[in-house]
């Protein structure tokens, strides 16, 4: 069931798009095309495009389907992900005779009760907080930290020889790869892996010449990347998406894209994006990074400069903000909380906890310091979706219930339904939204372009934020110039004079076309015109529309 719903989530969101996945798949293109110097990038990493670049390069998709296959690599890393939640599964099952002392009356729960759960609570998380429609490197992340997770559970039994330890850090290093979030997690990953070495008997030398190893292994895998983006940037960094992120959401820097240096003390720019009109602002990037939008091809060289800094009422905000998303994650589809309440339920009548087996802290530390790391400055499902399922079945493993076996079932049927149900109303969306069977936008959007006279390789500008502008991509065409999706409202608002100087500037700086999808901002009167079968709007110069047999 896993594994045919997984492919009819894939099949559904085929064409489902982030601005992070068109920076993604055009990373790998360039990859394919041009080496593997193109995908040593300070923001995005760089496993995931390297990965992607070899289905582009070996299977050569067309250009409408190069999303359906990004989709289904997503579905070969889901498969992956199951078989290596599995191994964290068993590893976690061997742990349960060993969680505690026997508790008289009370009934743990069996190995199969828990397998059970931990298949039905993986597919509702592929569902509800890390989903194949992602074209992101979380699956990735999910692979790495299950398999980690598992050799730690399996150091813990004693069987941490050099090989496992060897293997922790090959772990460890592609996980920084796929991640950069996962360089810092290394540590706490290497430290339980000292700890629990010592807690299986394995004298301090034993234990610190494999975490060594360990270590040695991981570095061997980071330090290229390392050294590659420190030399890039002419100063030490394993990746700045970190820091960017930083800024952004506690020093209040601008998010995303068009950083300018403000508010001051977040940095002094060292080549923003031109500010070329300041009512609506205005922004220019042709020149010199690449992709279909620049700002979001490589935000660490439009944000070269930014300095964070510790701000308390920032941070404090920050993990109010974390602390929120927290219980959205927890409240999503409603199952978790039916999980609780039954819980809550049993337990004023006869549920209890086994204690946690000796050196279990160590095992859950890693998980722990990921919630608490990411909590620091933003929080999305993908992000820890891997650490919070397995601390979540971790904990319902050490339930134990007194009394008649007849409620142990029923507990296990909630925990088992409320999942499932939750479940099935997504699979209903799926079917329904393949019936359906809406026309792509994005493709239509590049191929009405082309009819217009706009071939690939044009420059064009955008009224609304360029970020999401798959069609861009689609088409060939490069985004160099656009009014952002927040100062939208002020060319909306301009008086018509205002509005044709503005799409005169955007022409003046090489955008032969403006498109934007907002139907407010295209006035007819200004120019505007629809592009066929699709949401999106144009503006030409006359010229342009007369004869776009000329340009």
């Amino acid at each position: 069931m896993v594994l045919v719903l997984g492919l009819l989530r894939v099949w559904t969101h085929r064409n489902d798009v982030s601005p992070d996945s068109i920076s993604y798949i055009e990373i790998a293109w360039a990859a394919a095309q041009g080496g593997l110097h193109q995908i040593v990038n300070a923001y995005w990493s760089p496993l995931y495009p390297f990965v992607l670049g070899l289905v582009f390069r070996y299977f050569h998709p067309q250009l409408q389907w190069e999303f359906t296959a990004a989709h289904l690599l997503n579905f070969g890393l889901y498969l992956v992900s199951l078989a290596s939640f599995e191994l964290f599964l068993k590893e976690l099952i061997l742990q349960l005779p060993a969680a505690g002392e026997s508790l008289g009356k009370y009934l743990p729960v069996s190995p199969r009760i828990v397998w059970t759960w931990g298949n039905v609570l993986f597919l509702w998380a592929g569902y509800f907080w890390l989903g194949l429609e992602w074209v992101t490197p979380d699956l990735c992340v999910a692979v790495l930290v299950y398999l980690a997770t598992a050799l730690l559970f399996r150091i813990r039994r004693g069987r941490g020889n050099w090989l496992i330890f060897a293997g922790l850090g090959a772990l460890l290093g592609l996980g920084y790869l796929a991640k950069a979030a996962m360089f810092p997690l290394s540590f706490a990953f290497l430290f339980s892996a000292f700890c629990l070495s010592r807690i299986a008997g394995t004298s301090i030398r034993a234990a610190a010449l494999r975490t060594l190893l360990a270590a040695g292994v991981f570095t061997g895998f980071a330090l290229p990347l390392v050294l590659a983006l420190s030399a890039m940037k002419g100063r030490p960094t394993f990746g700045d998406s970190g820091s960017i992120s930083y800024t952004e959401y506690i020093d209040r820097a601008t998010k995303t894209v068009h950083w300018q240096g403000e508010p001051s003390g977040t940095g002094i720019p060292a080549h923003a994006t031109r500010k070329i009109f300041s009512d609506p602002p205005v922004y220019e990037f042709a020149n010199p990074i690449q992709g279909s939008y620049p700002p979001w091809y490589d935000p660490s060289y439009w944000y070269e400069g930014v300095r964070p800094h510790f701000v308390l009422k920032g941070q404090l905000w920050a993990l109010f903000r974390a602390a929120n998303m927290y219980l959205k994650i927890f409240s999503k589809s409603g199952a978790l909380w039916v999980v609780l309440v039954a819980v809550w339920v049993t337990g004023r009548k006869a549920l209890t906890w086994g204690s946690l087996a000796s050196g279990a802290w160590a095992v859950i530390l890693p998980s722990v310091a990921a919630l608490a790391m990411y909590s620091l400055v933003l929080v999305e499902f993908r992000y820890v979706a891997p650490f919070a399922l397995m601390l979540m079945l971790g904990t319902l493993a050490r339930v134990r219930i007194a009394g008649e076996p007849q409620l142990l079932r029923r507990f296990h049927r909630v925990v088992i339904l409320a999942p499932a149900l939750a479940v099935g109303w997504a699979v209903a969306r799926d079917l329904y939204d393949v019936i359906r069977n809406q026309p792509y936008e994005p493709w239509v959007v590049a191929q009405q372009l082309h009819a217009m006279g706009i071939p690939p390789g044009t420059d064009v500008g955008y009224i609304g934020g360029g970020g999401d502008a798959y069609w861009a991509h689609l088409a060939g065409v490069r985004i160099i110039v656009e009014i952002p999706r927040t100062d939208l409202s002020r060319f909306i608002a301009a008086d018509v004079e205002r509005r044709q100087q503005v799409l005169a500037l955007f022409s003046s700086v090489g955008a032969t076309a403006v498109v934007t999808r907002n139907a407010d901002a295209a006035d007819p009167a200004d120019g505007w015109r629809q592009i066929p079968g699709t949401h999106h709007f144009i503006w030409q110069q006359p010229w342009l529309i007369a004869a776009p047999e000329k340009k």
